[in-house]
């Protein structure tokens, strides 16, 4: 079997994520880009302003990885998420745009002085939980995270419909490349799982995941015990 490197595809995922974050965001009416949001209710700037920050930090563990340092710990999610809406909720649209792709630029910038071995090898960095590869956490920062956002947005605006398809549509994006590692097809299915099962397409969640679970097996046992997955386990 062909071994293919791995470097070229995460680029090439990494861009999409943002064309596509911007292309969908650049679609909207233009006060909608400008709305003020609540904290329960995020506006379009609202979620580009907590993507951009959580792809900081993503900058900061490349920087430190390339210095041979070891990043800090994450923090409280939910504490920091809070000061990051506060602290960007009244920035106008263009300048959260422009931190946005600025961010991106400086990781791409970064992640080329990686090794192949830096993104893909297991246990390769103590400070990822369960000894993952580095990949994963690009991926979670940047593609996964962008996705799910999208779809937040689409869905408390009441079309689920297009937030179903733009979850079906970025899962296909990497589970129909033949050089993606099984370890990261079945991670975007186990999510994509997860957002069937909590949208009430139970079928789809069962289906889903058992095509997740051939890929990556070590995601079964954790499923049993996912609340976004509680509905596949109590029937």
């Amino acid at each position: 079997m062909t071994q293919h490197a791995f470097k070229p595809l995460l680029l090439d995922l990494l861009s999409q994520a943002q064309d596509r974050q911007n292309a969908f965001f650049q679609q909207l009416p233009s006060a909608e880009l400008e709305i003020i949001g609540e904290p329960d209710y995020w506006s379009a700037k609202d979620h580009v302003a907590h993507l951009t920050f959580w792809r900081r930090r993503l900058v900061a563990r490349v920087q430190a990885i390339l210095h041979g340092e070891t990043p800090p710990p994450s923090g409280d999610f939910e504490r920091i998420n809070t000061i990051v809406f506060t602290e960007n909720r009244y920035r106008t649209w263009p300048d959260i745009l422009a931190e946005s792709d600025q961010v991106y630029a400086e990781l791409i910038t970064l992640t080329e002085r990686l090794t192949e071995e830096d993104l893909t090898a297991f246990n390769r960095f103590d400070w990822i939980g369960q000894g993952l590869p580095l990949y994963l956490l690009y991926m979670g920062s940047c593609y996964e995270h962008t996705q799910i956002h999208l779809g937040y947005y689409l869905t408390e605006r009441h079309n689920a419909q297009r937030a179903r398809e733009i979850h079906e549509e970025w899962t296909g994006s990497v589970i129909n490349r033949e050089e993606a590692p099984d370890a990261l097809k079945g991670n975007l299915l186990y999510n994509l799982a997860c957002f069937y099962a909590t949208h009430s397409y139970m079928e789809e969640a069962r289906a889903t995941l058992q095509q997740g679970v051939a890929l990556d097996p070590q995601n079964e046992e954790f499923a049993r015990t996912d609340p976004d997955l509680a509905g596949l386990y109590s029937r």
